[in-house]
């Protein structure tokens, strides 16, 4: 995929509108064109589609290494299939535990952990498109883990310095400077995220996007809207499409939410069948093993459950010999594929961390040399 050097890093490619598109002084200063608009959005976001793209050319050419007799477009192919399968690995086995637990994950048959051979659960009756509660209202609930400001740790494991979320929106230049994308890497496995609650950061509900004025955005307010502007069903009604016990009251909400914040609800609004999905999903009580409430739940679990099942191409299917991967080709996968060697593999300057990059460091959790943690054989490609 098309990139640019600078500083012996692969970076993409420049947008040639920067001033526009970017709050960029000049059409010279760091800001990135991608398949993604958001790709400049804020820095955690703009750090990881750096390492999705160095990751598909860092494959690509290994694989032309490895096949010489490829050309471009086999490179290209085979390199996004085995990108798409570490992703695909990653999501459900090593991050997605960590947000609806894995043995809830293991119960719904989001995950087959210890499968030998491939997972032929695909289901051409099963739509997997995304469901419009998933993508307006329950991944939304998430944007309360999101800490305001950024630590930049050292190569010591140091605290290098804080980066506030809202000085760097629309401005990757950052990334560039000093060693800020090493430092902004090591923060993402080394700082805690915030807690999974009602409560979010200020920087999205008083500063999302305030470029040079004092106060911005609120994302929260923006989330509500969203909903309404999507025609989502409300909060009672998506319960019931959830098989969930269904309140005829305010005060019967009280069996999942506290009663405090049912006071505030019934406060706010006329009726039960008024409230809002985005707002009364976010208060309940989280299901045993995940960090989110029934309602959420319900979604979450429905949605990657179709992500996974709908699709014929996912990684772990093989009942097509035409797209699958052998059954070695599954095993490297299977056995290499975590974020910590993504990160490793992606960063130059960054040569340890600990073996699961989802959780903080522990003394179960160790930072480790990058050496020694897993990685794809793609010597299983050769031809």
């Amino acid at each position: 995929m098309l990139t640019v050097v600078r500083n012996g890093q692969e970076w993409p490619p420049q947008e040639p509108d920067s001033t526009s598109v970017c709050s960029a002084k000049s059409n010279d200063e760091p800001c990135y064109l991608a398949g993604d608009k958001r790709v400049n959005q804020n820095t955690q976001l703009t750090l990881l589609q750096v390492i999705l793209l160095r990751n598909h050319n860092r494959i690509a050419n290994e694989l032309a290494h490895l096949n010489p007799h490829w050309n471009d477009e086999t490179l290209f192919e085979e390199a996004r299939r085995i990108h798409i399968a570490e992703m695909q690995h990653i999501n459900y086995y090593e991050y997605l535990p960590n947000i609806l637990g894995f043995e809830n994950m293991k119960q719904r048959k989001l995950i087959y952990p210890g499968a030998v051979g491939y997972v032929n659960d695909y289901d051409p009756n099963e739509d997997p498109s995304i469901i419009n509660e998933h993508a307006t209202a329950a991944l939304r609930y998430f944007h309360t883990l999101i800490r305001g400001f950024l630590r930049r740790i050292s190569k010591d494991q140091e605290l290098a310095g804080v980066v506030r979320l809202s000085d760097w929106m629309n401005k990757p230049s950052i990334l560039e400077s000093n060693n800020s994308f090493n430092e902004l890497t090591r923060g993402l496995t080394m700082q805690k995220m915030s807690e999974s609650d009602e409560y979010y950061t200020d920087e999205l509900t008083n500063y999302l996007f305030r470029g040079n004025r004092t106060f911005g955005s609120d994302l929260r307010a923006i989330d509500i809207q969203r909903g309404r502007d999507h025609g989502l069903g409300s909060y009672i009604a998506t319960r019931a499409a959830c098989k969930l016990p269904v309140p005829k009251t305010f005060r019967d909400m009280r069996d999942y939410i506290s009663e405090k914040n049912v006071d505030l609800l019934q406060h706010l609004y006329a009726s039960l069948e008024d409230v809002d999905l985005v707002v009364a999903g976010s208060l309940e009580r989280h299901v045993p093993g995940a960090l989110a409430g029934p309602t959420f739940f319900c979604i979450l679990t429905k949605q990657f459950y179709r992500t996974r099942v709908g699709d014929r191409y996912f990684y772990e299917n093989g009942a097509d010999p035409q797209i699958a991967f052998s059954p070695a080709q599954l095993k490297a996968i299977r056995k290499g594929a975590n974020m910590a060697r993504f990160l490793c593999d992606n960063t130059k300057g960054i040569d340890r961390m600990q073996r699961k990059a989802f959780e903080l460091v522990s003394c179960e959790n160790p930072i480790i040399p990058c050496d020694q943690l897993p990685f794809i054989d793609l010597s299983q490609w050769r031809e």
